[in-house]
Parts: structure tokens; C-alpha cells; sequence
């Protein structure tokens, strides 16, 4: 019996409630019309249950491709079904879960209106592709798959899932922006001259690999390993470039999409400066993420760039924080990144003593595009696309 209840759907069981009542009724009273009428809705619900009930099931697989994607990104899944997807009375509903969000996905009434179609074991499997909606980044939990066998009418249905969940991992997407702002590099004696120094400095070896430029490789090291290693060299006269992305619900006014691309934007700034070969420094308000990116003369990418990429992809907004303050020498290139509920003049505070300090604003509405503050660049744009077009325009100037 409990079976056949939690089958029956709320429109089914209103119908059935219905039904006793009429028929009820109509044989009390008399009545053989309504009585009869009575039994026939009750008779339709127990037809529509017991199809559903003996309905055969199907077997259903998932995949998903590819399984690293950019934020509003192409990512496909494709569900392959067999068995039969209509049988008497019983319709199949397919949905795919998306960090709890069902998707639906469209199943055809027929086997030559999808894209493949082949039999399994004598039975037909359809193979249909949708689209994995990927808004935000970070991993997205996909799975499992929904099937729901539900009567012509609506009056009964049953649930099942299948398959395992499957996480796809969302990154900032790749917004263009140019070269990095030239900076000054602070002097030994503490002014604010430029170092003109010749020469690079060593930091690092690795082991050869095709397009490396053999004039830079360590011969020293290579003798004594018998392998080939490639030096790799900073320049200490380039800008150390920091960027400060304010991760603070508050600053963003409770709008998640406003971090999205601010994130997208400190992504960008990051990346301009690590293939600029400049020592790159990402840091959050929260103090809860800083990532290093030592500097390279021919802007090979070095283990901390994907460390870099990973604490983007995940980072997501926290709680009001105290107020943060960068300190050191290599200050010489800090951009703020925040949202229109922030304190600009604190978060130009926090950037320091750089010779060149810039904030960036994603603003739905800015009045503005760019405009000084007592040596601080302050950029507004509704976008991380308009702010990077923003930041161009600063650095031509």
C-alpha cells in the first residue's frame, strides 16, 4: 500500500479523494450518474498508478566534458537511455542536478530526432547533449541524474537517480588586458629612483623542455646531473606587481555577479604581470589567500601560476574583516580590486607606499571612467571588461 501512495502525485490524490466522495455519495443518495462518475475517477488514478508502477526501468549514463571550463564557458554533458521512453500510459522526464539546481533535459519522442541512436542488448539507447549552465566559479557539483516516470495525466509518478556526481571546475574567464603600469623600484638608500641594473638574477632551475632558448641553459648543473637544465632568471630592475582583490560581501553589495568580475579582473591584472616576467603578489582583504609568483625573464610558468589560478577559481566573498595594510620594500606596482560599497579612501590606505597605486571599481552605474585621488588612479566600470579597456587607456597615457 505505501508503494502505491507515494506514487500517487498531490493531483492524484485530490482526484481520488474526489472520486470516493462522488461515488460514495452517488450510491448513498442514489444517484447512479454521479456515483458512476465517482468510480471512473477512481478507477483512472488506479490505472495510472499501476502503469507507473510496472513500468520496466531505465538505464541511464552521464559524462561530462571537459571537466575544467571558464566561467560562462561551453561545458557539455551528454545522457545516454536505454530502454523505451514512452510505454502505455508512462511518459520519462530527465533532469541532470547542477549544484542542487535540476536541469531538464529534453528527451525526443523519437529515435531519428536525436543526434545518436543506436541498440544495446536489443534495447534502443538514445544519447542526447545539453548544456551545463557554469554562472560562478569554483567546482560545480553535476549529478546525480533524475528520472521521473510519470502517467499521461499527471495523477502518478516516481522518482529514481543514477549515476554519481561528477564536479566540473568553473576559472575567472580570460579577459584581455595590455601591458602593466610601469613602476618604480625603490633605490637601496630609500628614494624613489628607478634601478638601472644589468644582468638577471638566478632563481630557479628546470629541466629542458622543447622551445626552451638554449642560450639559457645551466651548464654547470647539466654536468653534474646529466640532464639538461634551463636557468631561470629575474630581473631585479622589473616592478613587483601586487594586487589586492577585497573579498568582502559588503563592498559588492550582497551581488555575487559584482565579484565575479572583479575576480575576472584581478585574474587579468595577474596575469599581465606574471607574462611580463614581474614578481606577481595576489593578496585578499580577509587575509585569508596571498599567492606568490617569483618573477621570470622569458615568462615561463612556474609552479605558483597554477597555484594562483586555483585560489581564483575557488575564492569566494567572507564576512567584514579588519582593515589590511601591505607592507614591504617590493611595493611598487598595487592595484585595489573591490565593488560600490567599499571605502575607497581605506582600501588606498591598504595599498601602501607604492609609487604607483590604482583602484579598480566595478560599478554598475559609474558617473565616471577614471579620475585622481591625492595620487590614487581610481578606475570605475560596470564590467571586468570595461575596467580592463579602462586600464589600457591608462597605461597609453
Amino acid at each position: 500500500m505505501l508503494p502505491v501512495w507515494s506514487s500517487t502525485t498531490g493531483r492524484g490524490r485530490a482526484m481520488l479523494a474526489l472520486g470516493l466522495v462522488l461515488l460514495v455519495a452517488g450510491t448513498a443518495w442514489g444517484y447512479l450518474l454521479v456515483a458512476g462518475l465517482g468510480g471512473c475517477l477512481v478507477l483512472l488514478v488506479l490505472v495510472e498508478v499501476t502503469a507507473v508502477l510496472s513500468a520496466r526501468r531505465v538505464a541511464v549514463e552521464r559524462t561530462i566534458e571537459p571537466a575544467v571550463v571558464v566561467r560562462q564557458g561551453r561545458c557539455e554533458g551528454t545522457i545516454a537511455v536505454r530502454g523505451r521512453r514512452r510505454r502505455g500510459l508512462v511518459r520519462l522526464d530527465v533532469a541532470d542536478r547542477v549544484q542542487g539546481t535540476l536541469v531538464p533535459v529534453a528527451l525526443p519522442d523519437r529515435a531519428d530526432e536525436v543526434e545518436e541512436a543506436d541498440r544495446v542488448a536489443g534495447e534502443p539507447t538514445v544519447r542526447v547533449r545539453y548544456q551545463v549552465p557554469t554562472p560562478r566559479r569554483g567546482l560545480v557539483d553535476v549529478g546525480p541524474v533524475q528520472v521521473r516516470m510519470a502517467g499521461l495525466t499527471g495523477m502518478a509518478a516516481r522518482s529514481a537517480e543514477h549515476g554519481r556526481v561528477d564536479q566540473v571546475r568553473v576559472l575567472p574567464r580570460r579577459i584581455p588586458l595590455g601591458a602593466m603600469m610601469a613602476g618604480t623600484r625603490r633605490s637601496l638608500s630609500g628614494g624613489d629612483d628607478a634601478h638601472e641594473l644589468g644582468g638577471t638574477d638566478l632563481v630557479g632551475l628546470h629541466e629542458y623542455a622543447m622551445g626552451d632558448d638554449l642560450r639559457r641553459l645551466h651548464w654547470a648543473t647539466s654536468a653534474r646531473t646529466g640532464t639538461l637544465m634551463v636557468r631561470e632568471d629575474a630581473e631585479p630592475s622589473e616592478a613587483h606587481v601586487t594586487v589586492l582583490l577585497d573579498d568582502r560581501a559588503s563592498s559588492y553589495l550582497g551581488d555575487e555577479n559584482l565579484f565575479e568580475e572583479a575576480v575576472e579582473l584581478a585574474a587579468a591584472l595577474c596575469r599581465s604581470g606574471i607574462e611580463a616576467g614581474s614578481p606577481v603578489r595576489l593578496h585578499t582583504t580577509s587575509d585569508r589567500h596571498e599567492v606568490r609568483v617569483p618573477g621570470s625573464v622569458g615568462g615561463r610558468p612556474r609552479r605558483e601560476h597554477q597555484e594562483l589560478d586555483w585560489v581564483l577559481a575557488e575564492i569566494d566573498l567572507t564576512g567584514p574583516s579588519t582593515q589590511v595594510e601591505l607592507h614591504g620594500r617590493d611595493l611598487d606596482v598595487a592595484v585595489g580590486v573591490t565593488g560600490p560599497g567599499a571605502d575607497l579612501h581605506l582600501l588606498g590606505l591598504a595599498l601602501g607606499t607604492a609609487p604607483t597605486r590604482v583602484l579598480a571599481v566595478v560599478d554598475p552605474a559609474p558617473l565616471v571612467g577614471a579620475h585622481q585621488e591625492a595620487g590614487l588612479l581610481v578606475l570605475r566600470g560596470a564590467t571586468s571588461v570595461t575596467l580592463a579597456l579602462g586600464w589600457d587607456e591608462a597605461v597609453e597615457r
